[in-house]
């Protein structure tokens, strides 16, 4: 067999076990109960770091996550590859119809192109603000508690800034809905 065959072959092999080992990781993360955060001294911190990142909307505007700093917040982190993220955004678009009247605002902010991500948007329907970086998206979630930097990944702030929820893996919609409707001003 020529050099570069056996080098083609190794490189697919290394490849698709790499594959197969991120999908058993994110199985048994999805399978892992959610990380809630509770209002502490570092929560003041990171609140300001979010509410400080500004990144592009899909007409590459900048917006500022501080926009949204008077709602109940969820950010989703997500990309149109990730079949878990593409899974759990129906539930989110669901959410965002029945309480944004009462205060919440969620934002999806996609790992991926504004092109991508425009055409999964309009494709799903969703209603929510969907800001698009390939690069900075990942980085932001990793200073939001994503220490692994894997997609799904969402955060719930209150109004006042406090880290009530991070969820590594699609979110289980009843339970995101009573975290919501414990935390929605009436």
């Amino acid at each position: 067999m020529p050099k570069k065959a056996a080098l083609f072959i190794g490189f697919g092999l290394t490849v698709i076990s790499l594959l197969v080992l991120a999908a058993l990781l994110i199985g048994r993360l999805e399978n892992q109960p959610e990380v809630t955060k509770t209002v502490a001294a570092g929560s003041a911190a990171t609140a300001s770091v979010i509410y400080s990142t500004s990144l592009p909307d899909l007409d590459g505007r900048p917006q500022s996550i501080g926009q949204w700093s008077n709602k109940l917040l969820v950010l989703n982190f997500w990309a149109s590859w990730c079949a878990p993220c593409i899974e759990e955004i129906p539930i989110l678009i669901r959410l965002q119809s029945k309480y944004a009247a009462k205060g919440l605002q969620i934002v999806g902010i996609a790992a991926d192109s504004a092109s991508n991500s425009a055409k999964f948007g309009q494709k799903l329907g969703i209603n929510y603000p969907i800001l698009a970086d390939e690069i900075r998206a990942l980085e932001f979630s990793k200073r939001t508690g994503n220490r692994l930097g894997l997609l799904p990944y969402t955060v719930v702030l209150t109004s006042r800034g406090d880290i009530l929820m991070t969820k590594l893996g699609v979110v289980i919609e009843s339970d995101l809905e009573a975290l919501i409707n414990r935390h929605l001003e009436n």
